[in-house]
């Protein structure tokens, strides 16, 4: 049963660190920052401050839900149409559920540690905290072996849990994939891979901590009548 607990404390610690690195990714900074690195600006016959403007309008779309459309044409060449608009509109419903998922697990894992905390229960804590970096390390490194060895398939498989198949493939030269090419989602998969190591190793840490306070905690007090014989 602690086993079993371990593993489900675990599962929920890791599933929230990934929910939350993923909210920094979401930030107009980040998509700014990679836009200018990576986007096709020559390919795209706009402007840099056109790219990035259109960047930021497609991150607005599917992370804060202000908009529910986006431009047919930028700088007088085809920008998003209906199938690129309905891609993206399910893309912001995998976002909103992935918010409201860490949100709940955030909540669930807040109320496990006050209870824990409240009875001392530092090794299941401490069982949970190491299940949980054990899991985030799986993730990242099944992330790192799979984009290594074809990061053009793991893609598509990612693709594949979340969307219908034919939704979320477009041409070469569709404003979507010249502003968001492959390089800017190997740049986004390796921060979110970063982040969760970070919070794996957090996690880590944690439980390493509570262990030390579980065996500082067994360790028997002496008497005053112990210490005056001594």
């Amino acid at each position: 049963m602690r086993a079993l607990s371990a593993v489900i404390a675990g599962l929920a610690l890791s599933v929230f660190v990934v929910g939350l690195a993923l909210l920094p990714m979401l930030h107009p900074a980040f998509t700014q920052l990679l836009a200018k690195r990576y986007s096709l600006v020559a390919e795209t016959g706009l402007s840099r401050q056109q790219i990035l403007s259109t960047a930021e309008q497609v991150r607005a779309f599917v992370a804060d839900s202000g908009s529910d459309s986006l431009p047919a044409v930028v700088g007088g060449r085809p920008g998003f149409d209906a199938a690129a608009v309905s891609h993206l509109r399910d893309v912001r419903g995998v976002l909103g559920g992935a918010k409201v998922v860490t949100g709940v697990l955030g909540l669930l894992v807040a109320v496990w540690l006050a209870i824990a905390i409240s009875r001392k229960w530092y090794s299941a804590m401490s069982a949970g905290f190491l299940a949980g970096a054990g899991f985030c390390a799986m993730f990242v490194l099944g992330g790192v072996v799979a984009g290594t060895m074809n990061f053009d398939s793991f893609f598509a498989w990612f693709h594949g849990l979340f969307f219908s198949a034919g939704t979320w493939e477009f041409p070469a030269d569709s404003l979507l994939i010249q502003v968001f090419p492959m390089g800017f989602w190997m740049a986004a998969g390796m921060t979110w891979g970063t982040l969760v190591a970070l919070g794996g190793v957090l996690l880590g840490a944690v439980g390493v901590l509570l262990r030390v306070i579980q065996a500082r905690s067994r360790r028997p007090v002496a008497s005053a009548h112990e210490v005056d014989g001594a």
